[in-house]
């Protein structure tokens, strides 16, 4: 049987809608829930992200808490690790939308640095 847990967006931010990057006092941030997922994920075959009473999320958000991630981990890592049990549609969407720029922001940084190396 695979270890799992599960991360409450609302619990760890404790606001409906979560927004920004970072914390300007230290408190919970979209920087801090992708560091906990980074912190359990050798420690657990599946984490689930719960999104319960998150009425949306601001763009800036969804990309530091989760697209981020692709910065260290594959996107076969990410979609065999990570689990959205809960997500409305529009949450869906802001998460792929996010992850596809995501995407393209790390090859375009990619065929640059290949390009510097062939200088």
């Amino acid at each position: 049987m695979s270890k799992e847990m599960t991360i409450s967006v609302f619990e760890y931010i404790g606001d409906t809608v979560p927004h920004g990057r970072t914390s300007e006092d230290g408190g919970p941030s979209a920087e801090g829930l992708r560091n906990q997922i980074l912190d359990n994920w050798d420690q657990f075959d599946k984490i689930n992200i719960s999104f319960d009473n998150i009425a949306k999320m601001t763009r800036t958000f969804v990309d530091e808490a989760f697209a981020k991630l692709l910065e260290t981990r594959t996107l076969d890592e990410f979609n065999t690790r990570l689990y959205f049990p809960d997500a409305k549609e529009a949450i869906t969407k802001e998460l792929n939308q996010a992850i596809k720029l995501r995407m393209k922001i790390i090859s375009a940084r990619q065929e640059r640095e290949k390009d510097e190396l062939s200088l």
